[in-house]
């Protein structure tokens, strides 16, 4: 059982997430912790108004948000009593750290939050917020697109340079299992001189897993495109329900997901993304 973070600012967007993350708790027999992060408003010459005056207290927010997520799941008919939830609320300067803070407190599991949220939360997996979540913390992460409806997830889609299939495997296998998901490995090789060998160690190393739902993948790199769009190619939403993409510092991961152009074409791929982080 796990314990899901879910960040809300109130936006459709926001709102689509919690559905999601409604039916992924209902699908896992998980809990839910609902937070929002309060914005801190310093009063200044023009405002000289307290920033308590501007809000509610942290009681009445919190019954306002487990409320709102309760009308939510009412309106499109699902049974709140389906899933553990509670509300949770912080002032904060930065949303990140607001996400990072309450994950911890809260001795969550997983994130599962909106894309191009409103207000603070604008573009939250293209802007800084979401960048010094996933750059600064081990927090991992499901990115939910804003017109996604959930699906049971079935098939996972994991590219790989197959240099640490044995630490990788060993956090993706676990999470393949509670979906009995396919889990497909993708390599895309650029005939290196070391491909024919790690391709070979890999199939190895898959045959000897317990898990049977493993797949690789040998896919013809082209040179002439970006990781991220020769990835993108292989994406098919109609028959794959998430991508997952690990965070490592100083690897080829790392820079396909916090460089801007890459992160703008890979985090709208019409489906949920899982980023988890490499020890």
């Amino acid at each position: 059982m796990l314990k899901i973070l879910v960040p809300t600012d109130y936006s459709p967007e926001a709102k689509n997430a919690c559905l999601y993350a409604y039916h992924f708790a209902a699908y896992t027999n998980s809990s839910i912790v609902l937070y929002h992060a309060i914005p801190v408003i310093p009063p200044s010459a023009e405002f000289p108004i307290p920033m308590e005056n501007y809000y509610l207290s942290d009681k009445e927010e919190i019954l306002l948000l487990e409320e709102a997520f309760h009308h939510l799941l009412v309106l499109h008919q699902l049974d709140p009593k389906k899933v553990k939830y509670k509300g949770a609320v912080s002032v904060e300067n930065s949303i990140s750290n607001g996400i990072k803070n309450a994950f911890d407190e809260n001795k969550c599991d997983l994130v599962i939050m909106g894309t191009h949220g409103a207000s603070g939360f604008s573009k939250i997996f293209l802007g800084s917020n979401t960048t010094q979540l996933i750059a600064e913390t081990m927090v991992p992460v499901i990115a939910i697109p804003k017109t996604y409806r959930f699906e049971p997830i079935y098939h996972l889609i994991y590219a790989s340079d197959l240099e640490n299939l044995k630490e990788e495997l060993g956090i993706l296998i676990p999470f393949a299992e509670v979906f009995h998901a396919a889990l497909e490995l993708v390599y895309f090789d650029y005939a290196s001189p070391n491909s024919e060998h790690l391709i070979l160690e890999a199939q190895k190393f898959i045959h000897q897993q317990v898990y049977p739902n493993i797949k690789l993948s040998i896919k013809k790199g082209s040179i002439h495109l970006s990781l991220p769009e020769n990835l993108k190619r292989q994406l098919n939403p109609s028959n794959t329900q998430m991508l997952v993409l690990y965070r490592a510092a100083h690897t080829w991961m790392e820079n396909l997901l916090l460089g801007s152009n890459a992160q703008k074409m890979l985090l709208d791929p019409g489906m949920p993304i899982l980023v988890l982080h490499k020890n």
